[in-house]
């Protein structure tokens, strides 16, 4: 599905937009209701995660990956499709002041975009991982390598939240 992000205003999915400080019910009238598991409600078949700050939308999560229906576009760009090192790069240039990479290179937050991403794994993890199946005598497959590459070099989820949403995290 066509799914298009703006920082810091809206996504659009298909044509509906979702802005930051709508309600959930003005929502769920475009896309149906949601299903609360803890302080979050999930939409699209557990696709689209939305947070609510005093019943207003405050942060939006693509939880499909590549795989997924919805495969958002930013600056440009297919987020589940570009090299995560490439995306960095773009959204670094976007950003133009502090990002976060506490987790190693797994997860990043571009502050003043409210952009976050996140991947399961990172290049290095899975280039060890080889080598360890190897010594144990136990070597991957090519289809093995090839998942595990997948993972650590694209990100499977991306977020925007309201300005200032990371600000916070920093």
């Amino acid at each position: 599905m066509k799914t298009e992000i703006y920082p810091l205003e809206k996504v659009v999915i298909n044509g509906i937009a979702i802005c930051f400080g709508m309600t959930q019910s003005e929502v769920e009238v475009l896309i149906g209701p949601g299903r609360k598991i803890g302080n979050r409600y999930y939409y699209c078949n557990g696709e689209v995660a939305i947070d609510y700050n005093e019943n207003k939308v405050e942060f939006i999560e693509f939880l499909g990956g590549a795989d997924g229906v919805y495969q958002p576009r930013i600056y440009g760009v297919s987020v589940f499709d570009i090299m995560a090192e490439e995306l960095i790069e773009i959204l670094k240039t976007k950003n133009n002041g502090k990002i976060c990479d506490m987790e190693n290179g797994h997860c990043y937050q571009f502050a003043d975009i409210s952009i976050g991403l996140y991947r399961e794994a990172v290049p290095q993890e899975i280039s060890e991982m080889i080598e360890e199946a190897a010594a144990f005598g136990n070597p991957m497959t090519s289809d093995e390598i090839e998942y595990e590459s997948k993972r650590a070099n694209y990100f499977a989820t991306v977020g925007v939240g309201i300005a200032g949403y990371y600000d916070d995290k920093f």
